[in-house]
């Protein structure tokens, strides 16, 4: 039989008392390493249950972060490194391979970030994990990573965390570059549903209005905010596309370069238009100087 490039490998983890909690893993990844679960992070979701692969397609019920990560094309490796954190509405983590094949054939080293979710308001463990994602990548000079090329990539819920990190970590160690796909930046004007499963699930049900505009990502933005490309579609009912444009403007009159791409039409993704997004990244990397130019 083929062998299924998304798995589950089920392992026993220690956890206080006498129970044990099953975590699980991605098989496909040139490598997997456990960054720590709660009882050895600084911060806990609070999270008890079991964790899951629902349908092979996305974890939940996170309780530990692991980083998979998959190494740049052979002969192709830029020292370019991306932690790529799945989206989900903060219920889940949907796994986008499609986006790690793209990445290492140009080059880029890519390492999907199982993050703890932030189960009803625990975001400091989910901030902690996106952060030491980043950390733990520029140790990885071995697999030929520059340290000063590391950045970071989400779409949607994943992406608000990707511009969360691109403010939140401390200056001279900020992301190198952002890359949000309709990414959901405001939480005050949130009217989808998914928005409001999102917000009990980042702030918890009974969160203030302070709150919300404290992490919303547009209000955060500085002149050291982390480059940013910005790649939605008009018509998506999920995430504003004003969300995009008021960070896009954010950044501008602070000073950070940055690109933004609305499409007319997709809805809530970009994979109607990959053949015209993919390179379009590629080329703003270039820009940056994160890609040598050839």
């Amino acid at each position: 039989m083929m062998k299924k490039v998304l798995a589950v490998i089920f392992t026993l983890v220690l956890a206080w008392g006498a129970s044990a909690q099953k975590t699980v893993s991605l098989e496909g990844a040139d490598e997997s390493v456990r960054l720590w679960d709660n009882s050895t992070a600084q911060h806990s979701n609070c999270e008890s249950r079991d964790e899951i692969f629902y349908k092979n397609r996305a974890f939940m019920q996170t309780s530990s972060c692991e980083l998979y990560i998959f190494k740049a094309a052979e002969g192709k490796n830029t020292g370019t490194a991306v932690a790529l954190y799945p989206g989900g509405a903060y219920i889940r983590l949907n796994v986008a391979k499609w986006l790690v094949d793209w990445l290492t054939s140009h080059g880029i080293t890519v390492a999907i970030v199982k993050y703890r979710l932030p189960n009803g308001g625990h975001n400091k463990a989910t901030l902690e994990d996106a952060m030491g994602a980043v950390r733990y990548l520029r140790t990885r000079t071995d697999l030929g990573i520059d340290p000063n090329k590391v950045g970071v990539m989400g779409s949607s819920a994943g992406g608000h965390l990707a511009s969360w990190v691109s403010n939140a970590m401390p200056d001279g160690e900020k992301p190198a570059f952002a890359v949000l796909l309709y990414p959901w930046i405001d939480l005050v004007n949130s009217h989808s549903k998914a928005q409001y499963s999102a917000l009990a699930q980042l702030l918890g049900k009974g969160h203030s209005l302070q709150d919300a505009i404290d992490l919303s990502t547009h209000h955060m933005v500085s002149a050291t905010t982390s480059p940013t490309i910005l790649l939605l579609c008009d018509n998506d009912r999920t995430v504003s596309s004003e969300d995009s444009a008021n960070y896009y403007e954010a950044l501008i009159r602070h000073g950070v370069k940055a690109s933004m791409h609305i499409y007319p039409f997709g809805g809530h993704s970009v994979t109607k238009h990959t053949a015209e997004f993919q390179p379009i990244v590629i080329e703003w990397l270039k820009y940056l100087n994160v890609i040598t130019k050839k």
